[in-house]
């Protein structure tokens, strides 16, 4: 039991007279030399600026310039009924009578429904007349006879199961180019 307090006041013994030792001048330390931070050159914020303002300017130009020519080569309704109505006439192998009339109406309504805003193509070819006949200040009442004659044809050959010989077919597509030729021009008031 003694030699624990004693070992305890011999390690303090020696410890202190180890620091006690060292000379006082080697204790303190002198003051470092100045470290000088360098300053972060600034960004050269006016000229990224003007490179951020050239490529936002260059991009709406593009877009711009894109949209006007897209423009350009749209097609307005006539002109995409009479390349459908020819791609029909020209088709290679001969349709049925069937498909060939459904074709052919098909082209003609989605033209009246592009030219005019009228829901041509989703009623059946009375609703759409007698629509037609109602609304007096539409454009179409002028060719409203060329119109039913071409659609009562297409609909005896969709749905009675006459056959169209190549008589029939240029008849049909002619009655469809008279009457988008005539209504294709803007109507003034």
């Amino acid at each position: 039991m003694f030699r624990a307090p004693v070992f305890c006041v011999l390690l303090i013994a020696v410890l202190t007279c180890g620091l006690s030792a060292q000379p006082p001048e080697e204790d303190i330390r002198g003051p470092k030399d100045l470290i000088e931070i360098p300053i972060p050159a600034k960004p050269p914020i006016l000229f990224w600026s003007w490179v951020g303002g050239g490529l936002l300017v260059l991009t709406i130009v593009a877009v711009l310039w894109k949209t006007r020519v897209r423009k350009q080569y749209l097609k307005s309704p006539s002109q995409v009924a009479l390349a459908a109505l020819t791609a029909l006439e020209r088709s290679p192998s001969p349709l049925a009578a069937e498909a060939f009339a459904y074709q052919a109406t098909q082209t003609v309504r989605q033209y009246i429904a592009a030219r005019f805003g009228l829901a041509a193509p989703r009623r059946t070819t009375e609703e759409f007349l007698r629509d037609l006949a109602v609304a007096e200040d539409s454009p179409v009442n002028a060719e409203s006879d060329h119109l039913k004659g071409f659609l009562k044809s297409c609909d005896l050959a969709k749905f009675a199961g006459s056959d169209l010989s190549s008589a029939q077919r240029d008849e049909l597509i002619g009655a469809a180019r008279r009457f988008i030729d005539a209504t294709s021009t803007p109507v003034t008031s």
